[in-house]
């Protein structure tokens, strides 16, 4: 029995959207949570600032580009939420609120941002080959897990502990078992011991094993 082959997707997304509840006024300052040293894309953070205009706005740029505005609450201060993208490598943004009515009133803060990926080898063989598996932009949490998904059917496999604030590891696991029936199976990778078809999916593979 034979894989015919991997077919890789990922899923990059990026969107701003305001909060509906004011953030706690203070000096001008613009701050995301939760802190971290390092973030996957299409996680999403909470953005907060302060000691703006009140019942203004302000503008939210990455780097010099705009990605939205947010409304200032009669405190002075704002709050939303932004959904982080990076398609490759990882790379450290300055994200700037500038206040509207007085464009001098500004305040920065810089994230470090991971593309998520795992790379599997060899891409064909017999299905309970042992594959070397590399990963990297996992940080939602300290173990990588692998859902492999056939049909109905699902099992979890631990892949083993993430190193470094963007969430790497380099290691080697049989994903299926040598005895694997004929079929398509589906492997998600996340941070999570279970699964959850509502979870969004952090990366996946497809492999098609068919009879020799």
């Amino acid at each position: 029995m034979y894989p015919l082959g991997m077919i890789r997707s990922l899923a990059v997304a990026a969107s701003l959207v305001v909060l509906a509840v004011p953030a706690t006024a203070s000096a001008a300052s613009f701050t995301v949570s939760p802190e971290k040293r390092c973030y996957s894309s299409n996680e999403t953070v909470a953005l907060n600032g302060s000691g703006f205009t009140p019942n203004g706005g302000v503008t939210i740029t990455r780097d010099g580009t705009v990605l939205g505005s947010l409304t200032v609450f009669p405190d002075g201060a704002f709050g939303g939420t932004l959904t982080l993208a990076q398609n490759s490598g990882k790379r450290t943004k300055t994200y700037t609120a500038t206040d509207d009515a007085n464009p001098t009133l500004t305040a920065s803060t810089q994230i470090t941002v991971s593309s998520v990926r795992v790379s599997l080898a060899p891409s064909t063989g017999p299905p309970g080959r042992l594959m070397s598996i590399r990963a990297h932009g996992f940080t939602t949490g300290k173990t990588l897990w692998a859902h492999v998904i056939k049909g109905a059917s699902k099992r979890n496999l631990k892949i083993g502990a993430l190193s470094g604030a963007c969430g790497r590891i380099k290691t080697s696991r049989r994903l299926l078992p040598r005895n694997a029936a004929v079929g398509v199976y589906t492997i998600k990778f996340d941070t999570f011991r279970r699964y959850k078809r509502t979870r969004p999916v952090r990366d996946r593979y497809t492999i098609t094993v068919v009879r020799g």
